[in-house]
């Protein structure tokens, strides 16, 4: 096992705050009701906290909410690759602080989405690629037109591809999506983003009306095998914050 993942921030920060709330009054008979409830709140905590940082723990809820990727041929059977429309949807993209181009700004999940989105274009061919999205801190095209830029670097012709820069959030990316899908006449839609969050997208495309086919990115793998599986780290927090986001996402009306 790396000795980094034993001198992970978090990790050290969950042994010692272990340590602190065993070793602050070992007389456990406490005559206060509120000072009970107290211990046993930050007990809670911190048992939750180690659970949602542990690789195996969040690996498993984020492949209980993720969409598996699946074989695409037998669905696009029997349609024109000009009546298929892609659809690609935005991640992040950091400030330009240094002169580098947007599509070297792009975030990691931005970056696999693109990556993707070339992979299912070769293997499928499509008469237009959407793209859609906006960061509102940026100019509107930046970030769509940043992933376009990638797209184009790898092969996809840029005539085949139409900014959609009005969205926001999930629910407008399908809505402003499923319009022009439907303005091109398109008989088969496929939607590219993460696989964490295709759940979600599958739902508001269903809502805007329009059947989609799902090819997700980065599906998630179970740990390996041994005792490096439940020792927290910074990153398997991350993972489980991203699972309760998407959770919270598909309370959305």
């Amino acid at each position: 096992m790396p000795i980094s993942r034993l001198v992970d921030p978090l990790f050290l920060l969950l042994v010692s705050a272990g340590l602190g709330l065993a070793l602050s009054g070992g007389d456990w008979s406490y005559r206060a009701r509120r000072a009970k409830v107290g211990r046993a709140l930050a007990w809670s905590a911190w048992l939750a906290l180690w659970l949602l940082s542990m690789p195996w723990v969040s690996s498993s809820l984020v492949r209980r909410v993720s969409t598996p990727p699946r074989d695409l041929r037998a669905d696009l059977a029997g349609t024109p690759p000009e009546r298929r429309v892609l659809i690609l949807l935005t991640a992040g993209i950091d400030a330009d602080e240094f002169g580098v181009p947007p599509m070297e700004r792009q975030s990691a999940a931005g970056l696999e989405r693109s990556l993707a989105a070339v992979r299912v274009y070769r293997e499928h061919g499509f008469g237009h690629v959407i793209i859609s999205g906006r960061d509102v801190r940026r100019a509107p095209a930046e970030l769509a037109g940043s992933m376009a830029d990638l797209l184009v670097e790898l092969g996809v012709p840029r005539k085949k591809i139409i900014l959609e820069t009005e969205s926001r959030d999930t629910r407008e990316n399908a809505v402003h999506s499923a319009r022009i899908a439907r303005g091109l006449s398109a008989e088969r839609a496929v939607v590219v983003t993460s696989a964490l969050h295709m759940t979600r997208s599958l739902r508001m495309f269903e809502r805007a009306g329009l059947d989609v086919l799902p090819a997700p990115v980065r599906f998630q793998p179970l740990p390996p095998d041994g005792v490096e599986r439940l020792i927290p780290s910074s990153l398997a927090l991350y993972r489980s914050q991203r699972v309760v986001h998407e959770l919270v996402g598909l309370l959305e009306p």
